[in-house]
């Protein structure tokens, strides 16, 4: 069972995660912008474009990655699929879909402004 400890320890490392990509944008969008009114547009932009990227990534790999890896392994010859991987894929992809969704609430949020 998941404890509540872990879930909040969880979501706050994703949410930090988000809130360095937002500084790292927020910089290439003031060297970039040329207008200062134009910054909050751009960087709300590109916030949710790559939230959304996160997300549609993040999902599309944990859904066909079970018959992606049976596609290598009829072609490549690779290791057989099994339950473990498929759970070590949605672990490591969870990063991505969930700082993703971040993602997606901080542009929301700030195109508020």
């Amino acid at each position: 069972m998941i404890k509540l400890k872990n879930v909040l320890k969880m979501l706050t490392r994703f949410f930090v995660y988000s809130i360095i990509i937002f500084f790292i944008d927020l910089i290439f969008i003031i060297f970039l912008t040329e207008q200062t009114n134009q910054i909050i547009y751009n960087l709300s932009f590109l916030m949710l474009l790559e939230g959304g990227i996160g997300l549609v990534v993040g999902g599309i790999i944990v859904s066909y990655s079970p018959s992606v890896a049976k596609m290598s392994e009829v072609f490549f010859k690779s290791e057989p699929w099994n339950f473990t991987r498929q759970k070590q894929i949605e672990k490591n992809m969870i990063v991505l879909i969930l700082t993703g969704f971040f993602l997606i609430i901080e542009s929301i949020l700030l195109s508020a402004f």
